[in-house]
């Protein structure tokens, strides 16, 4: 929106922010701009717009690389662990299994958001698709919840059952009757013995195996770890973020499978069931981190006052070189998923041409967007005299 001038002076509330989409329509009027400065300013502003697109575009291909190579991955460990469970009789691997299911959820819904974040602001959508990273951010937290609370009730049930055959257990007492009673026929004793070895060797009984496939998935989700998180933090992906707290509390729960599974072998098979529980626990304090992270941002959490400061040191260097900018307050932003939504007050010279208003605002602009590269958009109002928030 162009400023209506008065005899080209500076007007208390001046033009807002720069059009979305500039055209020749909006020029046909330039008052009071000098036009090489006006299409140099704008010339830097679509070669931003093209650095930005160029570079989400190329982490575009890295994040859905990352993604894949999880998928493919939890794939063969949900295959993997889900059977070794079954037929070695390991409840902590079977609940390993199912949360490697629900990381093969949730790359499905990284895929497919974080594409769509990437695409440009249209007709439909004139802000972006950032937050469609948001949403696949709560689907993730979402599937993690749920698939906890299953493993937890799961594990709850085993739990129960392994005391109830604790409680039934003989005792000692029992055990030296029988064995009396036993010694009168011989043929009895022997028996109850085979008996005896034959529920020992019982296909319910935990095979130590199980603990190798254990270890495979620590070492293979840590690495998605830590793979996902860096791609994760080097593009300001939030679902790649939480996609990659995912692997970590699978890995995590691999490592309690572990250990339960060494515990129940070396003679007490309560550890099995309360390490599916631990897992079940771990799980769902890692979803609702995320879930909660999310819906913060849903309802336009502000940006961290980190990255507010410098926001602030940029226009501090812009001050020192422009004069006729006397102050600058009420920075602010929000997070559109891997983008930041800025906007502010510059308090100018009252007597400052209107022309040179305008040049300082974008200048203001293209040097934050150049500093700060996730930076869309960026809201500047105009003020002659300092005043309180007045967007």
């Amino acid at each position: 929106m162009l400023i209506k001038p008065s005899t080209c002076t500076l007007l208390s509330r001046s033009a807002r922010a720069r059009p979305l989409l500039p055209t020749s329509k909006r020029l046909q009027r330039p008052i009071c701009w000098t036009p090489i400065r006006y299409h140099a300013g704008h010339q830097h502003h679509h070669s931003h717009d093209h650095d930005l697109a160029s570079t989400l575009k190329s982490s575009g291909k890295k994040g859905i690389q990352i993604t894949l190579v999880g998928l493919v991955a939890n794939v063969g460990l949900t295959i993997s662990k889900g059977v070794a469970g079954w037929y070695m009789n390991s409840a902590s691997l079977l609940a390993d299994a199912t949360h490697s299911l629900s990381d093969l959820l949730s790359d499905f819904v990284t895929l497919y958001t974080f594409k769509m974040s990437r695409k440009e602001p249209d007709h439909i959508y004139p802000y972006g698709y950032g937050k469609y990273e948001t949403i696949g951010s709560l689907g993730v937290s979402t599937l993690l919840i749920g698939g906890g609370v299953a493993i937890g009730f799961h594990s709850f049930d085993l739990l129960t059952a392994a005391l109830d055959a604790m409680s039934n257990a003989p005792t000692i007492e029992g055990v030296v009757s029988v064995t009396s009673t036993a010694s009168e026929n011989k043929e009895t004793a022997s028996t109850l013995a085979s008996l005896m070895h034959h529920h020992h060797h019982d296909s319910t009984t935990l095979d130590p195996n199980a603990a190798w496939f254990a270890l495979a998935s620590v070492v293979v989700k840590e690495w998605l770890y830590r793979a996902t998180l860096k791609v994760g933090k080097s593009e300001h992906s939030n679902v790649l973020i939480a996609n990659a707290w995912h692997h970590r509390s699978d890995a995590l729960s691999s490592v309690i499978a572990l250990v339960a599974i060494g515990g129940s072998y070396a003679g007490l098979p309560i550890l099995d069931p309360l390490g599916g529980m631990l897992v079940s626990g771990l799980i769902v304090k890692s979803g609702y981190d995320i879930m909660v992270s999310s819906l913060q941002e849903l309802l336009d959490k502000g940006v961290s006052q980190e990255e507010i400061n410098q926001v602030i040191q940029v226009i501090a260097k812009v001050k020192q070189e422009e004069p006729h900018l006397i102050d600058y307050y009420y920075v602010r932003g929000r997070i559109a998923g891997p983008y930041q939504h800025l906007d502010m007050i510059l308090q100018l010279d009252p007597k400052l041409p209107v022309e040179q208003a305008h040049r300082i605002e974008q200048r203001v602009r293209a040097t934050i967007k150049h500093e700060c590269p996730m930076v869309q958009e960026v809201l500047i109002h105009l003020d002659a005299e300092k005043q309180p928030p007045h967007f």
